[in-house]
């Protein structure tokens, strides 16, 4: 049945206050509504009647949200204030938020309002109870609720001690399969605050189960074993459960005596209002620590995208010049001496150009969103690939030692995720060893799971590929060792770390149905050991054809290709390279121009190949134009770097190829072969995307 709501809109639009109501009643609710869009129309509503809450839009004609925020503040605080607005800057939601708004909304998203406005409500019966709660104990517990934080804590053992004549208090929170004190006074004094483990058979286990217990006298003999009470000299005692929201239990109040209590009238009312206001306060506290964490996430993510779209920008530039590189330096390499000293100084140049754009290619699946890609990989390869990069980030006084096996079986896993456990890995040990230096070693070889191993890892005994990772750094003690995992967990100090990268590396390890475990001892470093299952069947032989070295191409192509880059010296070798295996190029370093020639002949080529970013006109933007005027037109699509078309994309345009930039000489002619339906040393393996 719908949920009757009081909701007050500050809407300009009709058409907009339509859709927030029809959000609402799909949510569950029966909005009982006003829209005014003036601040006298919103000044008449609030004195009309009671609303629970208030939905406004920002920017209207004559009046804003932030005067609308502040009348109703003015005339009626309690309703929450959430703002719905169709375009708002960050700015101006931080002002507006720190005004008193309860939270946004875009209009575009309006998926959320339910959501929030549920939350909101909640909160909201929340603070009106603790508001009651507050004049009740303000009447007779001598104005404990004007405190807040530990202050607030103290205040309610010290006013309830003096009500009962007790000399004994605690309040209490559930954490980690015990419970932990807030606020604790024995004997009238103020003590630090401890750790025990929770048992059933004592007073607070009771109240967590039963709820309000209350013992006048003989509480020592009802619960022998419960320590605290005899280190009080505990005669009499009362309790209540802390809850939640939800009315889940989340501590304890407590008030011991060394002697009989005599409670005054409406104890147990007492008690719960103030167990209301204690638990309020716990909440309040969580949340604002809540709050900062997503902020500081939401920082670090902001700072991730705006390192992605720099990384993306400098690898287009960067990747042309390492194709030009590239290109001319194989082209120079067949016109010499196979064993000449100038063809051997140019396959180190060679060799050069390629681990700079495996580097680029790293920083850009480090720092760009991306899908995951599970397929076959080799992971002795991103071992290699992830120490280089490494090896430049952590100190020189850490050795770093590579103990690979020459054999290692292929895995299914996505490259990138795999970059990100060694990384992760690799920085902590690192970190680990910053300071007196040591050595980070990391071994990959085969391994076979006999039974009772595998069950210990919950893994299926058989082949698995054994990563390990270990440091010679300060170690961990057990209660470090044994949270680890945890996300948000970390030792590192402010600045060094968010405690995600442990959590991360399980969460990636687990989902490629592998285990981690981990060994360490203070003072004695760390070993982390991972099994990733071994690959099998048809892609395991796929991988292994792929990895078998081409033969070369005799030049005997036939075909005419278009070719488009607005780099010339990427146009030129491009040319060379094509026109070298019998091909007839066309090229142009205008994408339009191109565009133009195509649309007054096209029949006059038989392929085009084509760069993605370019002025004017993109790749993509090309193909599309081109395949309207001839839909059966082969198109390979080449690029460096581009946030606005991945391989899904291009293969919905439909091209035929989509080539990650540097594109070496075999890749980009074997390309060429398979789609022009040539004889290809690799046609029968190659898949129809390459990076």
């Amino acid at each position: 049945m719908p949920t009757e709501l009081r909701v007050l809109l500050v809407e300009d639009s009709e058409d907009d206050a339509a859709l927030v109501l029809r959000a609402l009643r799909r949510g569950g609710f029966e909005p009982v509504w006003e829209r005014v869009e003036t601040a006298e129309g919103l000044r008449q509503a609030l004195a009309a009647r009671q609303w629970e809450l208030v939905l406004s839009d920002y920017a209207m004609s004559g009046f804003n949200g932030m005067e609308a925020l502040r009348l109703k503040n003015d005339l009626a605080p309690e309703p929450p204030f959430v703002l719905v607005s169709g375009a708002v800057g960050e700015e101006t939601a931080t002002e507006i938020m720190r005004a008193g708004a309860r939270d946004y909304v875009m209009k575009d998203r309006l998926g959320r309002l339910v959501p929030v406005v549920a939350r909101e409500l909640e909160e909201a019966k929340g603070r009106a109870a603790q508001r009651q709660a507050d004049k009740v104990i303000t009447a007779l517990v001598h104005g404990i609720v004007a405190t807040t934080g530990e202050e607030c804590f103290e205040r309610i053992i010290e006013g309830l001690c003096g009500l009962l004549d007790a000399d004994a208090g605690m309040i209490t929170v559930i954490e980690d399969g015990g419970v932990r004190s807030l606020a604790c006074y024995m004997g009238g004094k103020k003590k630090e605050n401890f750790f025990f483990k929770l048992a059933g058979s004592s007073p607070v286990g009771m109240v967590l189960m039963e709820g309000y217990q209350f013992y006048p006298r003989g509480v020592r003999a009802l619960f022998p074993e419960y320590r605290i009470l005899h280190d009080v000299g505990a005669e009499s005692y009362v309790g209540i459960p802390l809850r939640n929201t939800g009315q889940e239990p989340i501590g304890t109040l407590c008030i011991m005596s060394s002697r009989p209590m005599q409670p005054p009238n409406k104890l147990q009312e007492i008690m719960e209002i103030l167990a209301v206001k204690a638990a309020s306060e716990i909440e309040r506290r969580r949340a604002g620590k809540e709050r900062l964490r997503l902020a500081e996430q939401l920082r670090q993510a902001q700072k991730m995208e705006a390192i992605g779209t720099l990384a993306g920008g400098i690898a287009h530039d960067f990747n042309n010049i390492l194709a030009a590189i590239m290109g001319y330096t194989e082209i120079a390499i067949d016109q010499l001496p196979r064993e000449s000293d100038p063809a051997s100084c140019l396959q180190e140049v060679l060799k050069a150009t390629h681990r700079a754009k495996g580097l680029v290619q790293q920083i850009l699946a480090f720092s760009r969103k991306s899908e995951l890609e599970r397929g076959i990989v080799r992971l002795d390869h991103v071992v290699r690939d992830s120490l280089k990069l490494l090896r430049a980030t952590i100190p020189t006084t850490i050795d770093i030692q590579q103990l690979l096996a020459p054999d290692c079986w292929p895995i299914v896993a996505d490259e990138n995720q795999m970059h990100q456990v060694l990384i992760n890995l690799g920085s902590n040990a690192g970190h680990a060893m910053e300071e007196k230096g040591g050595t980070l070693t990391v071994l990959l070889q085969n391994t076979v799971l006999a039974a009772k191993e595998a069950e210990a890892l919950s893994l299926v005994p058989g082949d698995h590929l054994l990563l390990v990772v270990s440091d010679t750094g300060d170690g961990m003690a057990p209660e470090v060792r044994a949270r680890i995992f945890d996300p948000y967990f970390t030792t590192k100090e402010q600045g060094k770390g968010a405690g995600m990268g442990l959590s991360v590396v399980h969460g990636i390890v687990k989902s490629h149905g592998g285990a981690i475990a981990v060994q360490s001892e203070a003072g004695q470093g760390a070993t982390f050991r991972i099994f990733f299952p071994r690959a099998r069947g048809e892609a395991a032989r796929g991988l292994a054809l792929e990895l078998q070295e081409g033969a070369g191409f005799e030049p005997n192509g036939a075909g005419r290709i278009m070719v488009v880059d607005d780099e010339e010296a990427l146009v030129a070798l491009q040319k060379l390279t094509l026109s070298r295996q019998g091909y007839q190029i066309t090229s142009f370093t205008e994408s339009e121009e191109a565009l133009r020639a195509f649309s007054g002949d096209p029949q006059a080529f038989d392929l085009v190949i084509t760069d993605q970013t370019m002025p004017h006109l993109s790749g993509a933007g090309l193909a599309k134009a081109l395949r309207a005027i001839r839909p059966d037109l082969p198109i390979i699509l080449c690029s460096g770097y581009s946030a606005q078309v991945s391989e899904a994309d291009a293969e919905a345009l439909g091209v035929s190829r989509y080539l990650m930039k540097p594109v070496d000489k075999t890749v980009l002619v074997r390309a060429v072969r398979e789609v022009l339906g040539r004889d290809c040393p690799c046609a029968a393996s190659s898949p129809v995307f390459s990076k």
